[in-house]
């Protein structure tokens, strides 16, 4: 039977490791994007935890002890380019927990990146496609100069594509945080073509290495002494069926 001094210590503890729960709970999930969930976690995590009052020194100190490892192994989270760009790609959070302003800008500014050689390549796929289908012109002079008079179109006209669909995302209203980020992108991929590329590449990431580790156990599970001559195409086969819901 515990005392109510040991009673009092675990409801301090509980108050502690309760928000340690949920986060974990939360990023280990492999039914729904969980690599732009890990910085608006960590933000609402430290903000559960920081302010707490705790009485019983055991709490405190594992309170102490838990602030110092967040700080230690996540405290630069922000600047893990995949992650930031998938949490500024989700419509569900975009910058809003971002405490670093340079790692944010520089989330950013890669996407504009990525945005940019999207647009090279389709300009160079366009272009092979023209000269195929010109045929030879007569000299001019001015023919270099009018080379460099359609990249400097080009380049501005791309430059301008980049800087629209930025804006047109970021300043549109935050997407509701029970709705499926990948869902969004759908609706928005007529408007914004080239951050939807973008955003699907990087919002299908996973989080943490449980969602890997679970298939590694059905695995285990399905292959074992009974049934140890199984081929891979039919273990495959056999693990894409037990991921469909029940």
């Amino acid at each position: 039977m515990l005392t109510a001094s040991e009673l009092s210590i675990l409801s301090s503890v509980l108050q502690v490791l309760r928000p340690i729960e949920a986060a974990t709970k939360e990023v280990s999930a492999d039914k729904y994007c969980t690599s732009s969930k890990v910085i608006p976690l960590i933000y609402c995590l430290l903000l559960k935890i920081k302010p707490l009052k705790l009485e019983e020194s055991l709490a405190k100190e594992l309170q102490s002890v838990i602030l110092k490892e967040i700080d230690k192994r996540i405290g630069v989270i922000e600047r893990v380019t995949s992650l930031a760009i998938a949490t500024i790609l989700d419509p569900r959070f975009k910058k809003m927990h971002f405490t670093d302003p340079i790692a944010c800008s520089s989330a950013v500014a890669k996407v504009k990146e990525f945005m940019k050689a999207t647009i090279q390549n389709e300009d160079v796929e366009s272009d092979s496609s023209d000269h195929s289908d010109k045929p030879e012109d007569n000299f001019s002079l001015w023919d270099d100069h009018h080379k460099l008079v359609h990249k400097s179109w080009k380049t501005a006209k791309s430059d301008d594509a980049i800087s629209d669909e930025l804006s047109i995302y970021l300043r549109s209203p935050v997407g509701r945080l029970n709705e499926n980020s990948l869902e969004i992108w759908n609706d928005l991929k007529i408007q914004l073509p080239k951050l939807h590329t973008i955003a699907y590449k990087y919002l299908t990431m996973v989080g943490t290495s449980v969602p890997s580790e679970r298939l590694f156990s059905k695995a285990a599970q399905i292959v074992n002494q009974q049934r140890n001559r199984l081929k891979g195409k039919r273990l495959n086969k056999l693990l894409f069926l037990q991921s469909l819901p029940k």
